[in-house]
């Protein structure tokens, strides 16, 4: 048997090497090329390397990757950008969240006839976005501080608190779909969550942020920023809320306090959130998509082409259509829509770790997990180039 060391160094240097590729050449974003190497060691001679142990260390390692990517969200989850025409924000994000959902919930609950838990996930995977690839693309572009990059900025912003709504939901929805709780219980389980981040932002994060960071050590603050998102998401769990929500919520929480409590300077360049993405995307998060890439069934792409279709129609039209109107409808061309719209569209993140959950809980079935990835990587894959091509050829006017 290989050992599980072996199996982590091909992946992660397989990853690193087409997602730099893809990066480089092309300016896609990593997402795509970690996904592609997971699927590349699925499909070719590479399968020796994954006995069921390794399998069990790599999906180990994927969730404690999507912890610390939720909880890398709610670090950089800043409310303080909602007052930036707030008014806008408001109005693009409610539009290009709600109608992707709400198109998506009804195709696949009347069209596809798919029961309501289903139909409720590949709504919420069509319309969450990647906040981080967006933020990518106008760094890229030297576009974070144009009036384009702050209204995709503070959009997405209101975007990450609707998101963070529609996660919720869903996830309570997946504990009556999985354990058959009782809905007392999940009321129960929500009060007792609802307790645990009142003291958790009352005492217990300040506490411990104060504690661990008494000797001004990296490694200190790391380690205490750990023990507070792996408490709470676990307290999360056994509440019946699933840890997503605690893991993000404990990001939220662990930057609201720094800000108004324990007051540690230079957050943007703080070590917190720089460990925490140091770890997360330079070693867990890329296994995460490569697992991913891994459970790619090959097979049911050409079975289920119309409905993979279909799925990248609604996020397009739902997304990018959505978010034209709402752009217009405050007073500024199609065109400015178009490039917000594009700037929006990603995926690759929140809407992975969704329907990773949802396929190791059994609640949809490898067909339907693929074509969402596809969904996913397609997106991911096009709107970086169409944004690119808007932004270049209006590049006078985004200043």
């Amino acid at each position: 048997m290989v050992s599980p060391f072996i199996m982590i160094l091909v992946a992660l240097l397989l990853a690193f090497a087409i997602s730099e590729a893809l990066k480089r050449i092309l300016g896609i974003p990593r997402v795509v090329g970690q996904v592609g190497a997971g699927l590349i060691l699925g499909v070719t001679g590479f399968h020796f390397l994954f006995s069921q142990e390794n399998l069990d260390v790599l999906s180990f390692l994927a969730n404690l990757g999507i912890i610390l990517l939720f909880y890398y969200v709610g670090l950089e989850t800043n409310f303080s950008i909602f007052k930036k025409n707030i008014a806008q924000s408001l109005s693009i994000s409610l539009v290009n969240t709600t109608l992707p959902f709400v198109l998506g919930f009804l195709v696949m609950k009347y069209v596809f006839e798919f029961n309501t838990i289903i139909s409720m996930i590949i709504g919420v995977a069509l319309s969450v976005s990647a906040q981080s690839i967006s933020i990518g693309m106008l760094e890229e572009l030297k576009l974070v501080k144009s009036k384009i990059g702050s209204t995709i900025i503070s959009a997405g912003a209101v975007d990450d608190l609707i998101e963070l709504i529609l996660v919720s939901i869903l996830l309570s929805f997946f504990q009556l779909a999985v354990t058959d709780l009782p809905h007392m219980n999940l009321v129960l389980g929500l009060f007792f969550f609802v307790a645990v981040v009142i003291v958790a932002r009352l005492w217990f994060i300040p506490y411990t942020l104060k504690f661990f960071d008494r000797e001004k050590s990296s490694t200190a603050r790391f380690t205490g920023a750990l023990l507070i998102v792996l408490l709470i998401a676990s307290l999360s769990e056994l509440a019946g809320m699933g840890f997503i929500i605690g893991a993000m919520i404990a990001g939220m929480i662990v930057r609201q306090t720094i800000f108004k409590d324990v007051h540690i300077p230079d957050w943007e360049e703080h070590d917190i959130a720089r460990s925490i993405h140091i770890i997360a995307f330079g070693f867990l998060i890329p296994l995460f998509f490569v697992w991913v890439g891994l459970n790619i069934d090959v097979s049911t792409i050409g079975k289920n082409l119309f409905f993979v279709i279909i799925l990248i129609l609604i996020a397009l039209v739902g997304t990018v259509g959505g978010t034209a109107v709402a752009v217009m409808l405050n007073g500024k061309t199609f065109r400015e829509g178009l490039i917000i719209g594009w700037g929006l569209t990603p995926k690759g993140d929140v809407e992975l770790g969704i329907a990773t959950i949802a396929l190791k809980a059994g609640i949809i079935t490898p067909a339907i997990f693929t074509s969402l990835v596809i969904m996913a990587l397609f997106t991911t894959f096009v709107a970086p180039l169409v944004f690119k091509y808007l932004v270049t050829s209006s590049k006078q006017k985004l200043a």
